[in-house]
């Protein structure tokens, strides 16, 4: 287990990685999953001298967050660092990560549930070696209003880069008053079975119809 995470921190100082922030609000708590992560064939064919930058960049960031559980992430598509944490509404406004990335991070919770930051994304500038960093903001609830750059069903995505983070703030609202109800994909399969049998009477009505014309 040692040997994989200094070869892990060896891999991210010297290729870079990506950061993906998952935030999931519902009734009573803000659940955060942040992963820390490098293409998994970087790690194959690391450089295996060992650097301690990077390991001193990851302790003094958990130093200031030891609430979050860690746990290695190793899949054929990535290798890295996870953290999870379910805080609440108070919690959340005071000791999450995002709350360190904006200068202003204005999250309210009455009626509805809105989060407002400034412009500029302060964690790229504190982490460098992060290349991209995605944020992903979903809810039980749904989601009125945001300026996210994605929206897929409810969830919303932001991508932060080093061309735009000095103007990527996250503006979101989410009605408390409405629970987020999926919409139903298409049925294919039946959609499938009954072009074939469409096709397969408008053949026989066809082959019906020459049959009686050669009778004629």
């Amino acid at each position: 287990m040692k040997k994989i995470l200094l070869l892990l921190i060896t891999t991210i100082l010297l290729t870079g990685c990506t950061a993906t922030y998952d935030i999931n609000i519902t009734k009573e708590t803000i659940n955060d999953t942040i992963t820390i992560a490098t293409d998994s064939n970087n790690v194959n064919n690391a450089n295996k001298q060992i650097t301690d930058t990077f390991h001193q960049k990851i302790g003094e960031w958990e130093n200031g967050h030891d609430f979050y559980k860690r746990e290695i992430v190793t899949t054929a598509e990535k290798t890295g660092y996870q953290y999870t944490y379910n805080f609440n509404f108070e919690e959340y406004d005071a000791m999450a990560q995002i709350r360190k990335c904006y200068k202003d991070f204005n999250l309210t919770y009455d009626n509805d549930i809105s989060l407002l930051t400034s412009k500029e994304f302060l964690c790229k500038s504190y982490y460098p070696q992060v290349k991209t960093y995605t944020i992903n903001i979903t809810s039980e609830y749904e989601i009125s209003s945001s300026n996210a750059d994605k929206k897929e069903n409810n969830v919303h995505t932001w991508i932060i880069n080093t061309n735009n983070y000095k103007s990527k703030p996250i503006n979101i609202k989410i009605n408390k008053n409405q629970i987020y109800i999926p919409e139903e994909e298409p049925n294919y399969e039946y959609i499938k079975h009954i072009i074939v049998i469409i096709v397969f009477i408008t053949l026989v009505i066809i082959l019906i119809k020459r049959k009686k014309d050669i009778k004629q």
